[in-house]
Protein backbone atom coordinates (compact mmCIF):
# COMPACT_ATOMS: atom_id res chain seq x y z
CA UNK A 1 0.00 0.00 0.00
CA UNK A 2 1.72 2.87 -1.24
CA UNK A 3 0.44 6.32 0.57
CA UNK A 4 0.80 8.31 -2.67
CA UNK A 5 -1.89 5.84 -3.96
CA UNK A 6 -5.08 8.57 -4.39
CA UNK A 7 -7.53 5.43 -3.81
CA UNK A 8 -5.75 4.29 -0.67
CA UNK A 9 -6.14 7.52 0.39
CA UNK A 10 -9.67 8.25 0.00
CA UNK A 11 -10.93 4.44 1.41
CA UNK A 12 -8.60 5.35 4.64
CA UNK A 13 -10.12 9.18 4.95
CA UNK A 14 -13.30 7.89 4.20
CA UNK A 15 -13.29 5.03 7.06
CA UNK A 16 -11.12 7.60 9.54
CA UNK A 17 -14.32 9.48 8.65
CA UNK A 18 -16.76 6.92 9.63
CA UNK A 19 -14.97 5.56 12.75
CA UNK A 20 -14.41 9.31 13.90
CA UNK A 21 -18.05 10.02 13.50
CA UNK A 22 -19.63 7.20 15.31
CA UNK A 23 -17.06 8.00 18.04
CA UNK A 24 -17.62 11.58 18.47
CA UNK A 25 -21.73 10.99 17.87
CA UNK A 26 -21.47 8.26 20.90
CA UNK A 27 -19.71 10.65 23.02
CA UNK A 28 -21.86 13.80 22.35
CA UNK A 29 -25.02 11.13 22.81
CA UNK A 30 -23.67 10.24 26.13
CA UNK A 31 -23.38 14.39 27.24
CA UNK A 32 -27.06 14.71 26.60
CA UNK A 33 -27.54 12.70 30.07
CA UNK A 34 -27.30 14.05 33.15
CA UNK A 35 -23.94 13.56 34.26
CA UNK A 36 -21.74 14.81 36.84
CA UNK A 37 -19.04 17.13 35.57
CA UNK A 38 -16.12 15.35 36.04
CA UNK A 39 -18.16 12.39 33.75
CA UNK A 40 -18.44 15.79 31.11
CA UNK A 41 -14.89 16.65 31.34
CA UNK A 42 -13.52 13.28 30.63
CA UNK A 43 -16.34 12.91 27.66
CA UNK A 44 -15.42 16.38 26.32
CA UNK A 45 -11.47 15.14 26.42
CA UNK A 46 -12.12 12.09 24.52
CA UNK A 47 -14.05 13.97 21.71
CA UNK A 48 -11.43 16.35 21.52
CA UNK A 49 -8.86 13.67 21.52
CA UNK A 50 -10.82 12.10 18.71
CA UNK A 51 -11.26 15.17 16.62
CA UNK A 52 -7.73 15.44 17.15
CA UNK A 53 -6.02 12.37 16.34
CA UNK A 54 -8.51 12.20 13.36
CA UNK A 55 -7.21 15.69 12.28
CA UNK A 56 -3.54 14.56 12.55
CA UNK A 57 -4.68 11.32 10.25
CA UNK A 58 -6.09 13.39 7.75
CA UNK A 59 -3.44 16.24 7.77
CA UNK A 60 -0.64 13.62 7.23
CA UNK A 61 -3.23 11.41 4.63
CA UNK A 62 -3.97 14.31 2.05
CA UNK A 63 -0.24 15.31 1.37
CA UNK A 64 2.05 12.46 3.06
CA UNK A 65 6.10 13.69 3.56
CA UNK A 66 8.17 12.47 6.10
CA UNK A 67 8.90 16.67 6.43
CA UNK A 68 5.51 16.91 7.91
CA UNK A 69 6.43 14.09 10.46
CA UNK A 70 9.32 15.88 12.11
CA UNK A 71 7.35 19.52 11.76
CA UNK A 72 7.08 21.22 15.33
CA UNK A 73 3.33 21.90 14.69
CA UNK A 74 2.88 17.95 14.29
CA UNK A 75 4.79 17.40 17.60
CA UNK A 76 2.91 19.81 19.74
CA UNK A 77 -0.48 18.51 18.22
CA UNK A 78 0.46 14.97 18.83
CA UNK A 79 1.83 16.01 22.44
CA UNK A 80 -1.23 17.89 22.95
CA UNK A 81 -3.67 16.00 22.06
CA UNK A 82 -2.58 12.36 23.74
CA UNK A 83 -2.01 14.47 26.77
CA UNK A 84 -5.33 15.21 26.87
CA UNK A 85 -6.02 11.45 26.65
CA UNK A 86 -4.35 10.56 29.44
CA UNK A 87 -5.73 13.32 31.44
CA UNK A 88 -9.05 11.73 30.80
CA UNK A 89 -7.99 8.00 31.31
CA UNK A 90 -6.51 9.24 34.54
CA UNK A 91 -9.52 10.85 35.73
CA UNK A 92 -11.63 7.98 34.96
CA UNK A 93 -9.27 5.61 36.95
CA UNK A 94 -9.54 7.90 39.70
CA UNK A 95 -12.80 7.92 39.67
CA UNK A 96 -13.67 4.15 38.49
CA UNK A 97 -11.64 2.75 41.60
CA UNK A 98 -13.82 4.14 44.65
CA UNK A 99 -17.09 3.10 42.29
CA UNK A 100 -19.35 -0.15 42.72
CA UNK A 101 -18.20 -1.39 39.47
CA UNK A 102 -14.72 -2.03 40.97
CA UNK A 103 -15.89 -4.20 43.57
CA UNK A 104 -13.65 -7.24 41.97
CA UNK A 105 -10.27 -7.27 42.72
CA UNK A 106 -9.78 -8.39 39.35
CA UNK A 107 -11.07 -5.34 37.73
CA UNK A 108 -9.09 -3.14 39.92
CA UNK A 109 -5.82 -4.85 38.55
CA UNK A 110 -6.82 -4.63 35.01
CA UNK A 111 -7.68 -0.67 35.64
CA UNK A 112 -4.27 -0.43 36.41
CA UNK A 113 -2.61 -2.21 34.29
CA UNK A 114 -4.44 -0.28 31.73
CA UNK A 115 -3.40 3.05 33.12
CA UNK A 116 -0.04 1.86 33.30
CA UNK A 117 -0.10 0.87 29.83
CA UNK A 118 -1.16 4.67 28.78
CA UNK A 119 1.69 5.71 30.69
CA UNK A 120 4.21 4.11 29.50
CA UNK A 121 3.20 4.42 26.11
CA UNK A 122 3.15 8.19 26.74
CA UNK A 123 6.05 8.82 27.40
CA UNK A 124 7.78 6.49 24.95
CA UNK A 125 5.35 8.78 22.31
CA UNK A 126 6.72 11.93 23.78
CA UNK A 127 10.47 10.64 23.94
CA UNK A 128 10.06 9.26 20.41
CA UNK A 129 8.66 12.29 18.98
CA UNK A 130 11.11 15.00 20.78
CA UNK A 131 13.86 12.63 19.93
CA UNK A 132 13.36 12.64 16.30
CA UNK A 133 12.62 16.75 16.66
CA UNK A 134 16.03 16.84 17.52
CA UNK A 135 18.02 14.82 15.59
CA UNK A 136 16.07 15.14 12.45
CA UNK A 137 14.97 19.01 12.62
CA UNK A 138 18.03 19.92 12.57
Amino acid sequence: MNMKSLPFRICLIAGMTFATSAAIVRLVWALTKPLPVVSMVILILLIFAALGIYALILYLTIKPSLKKLISLPLAISVTVVFSGALAGATIHYIRFVPSPEADSPLSLVIASLLLATGVSIYVLLLWGIWKARKTRGK
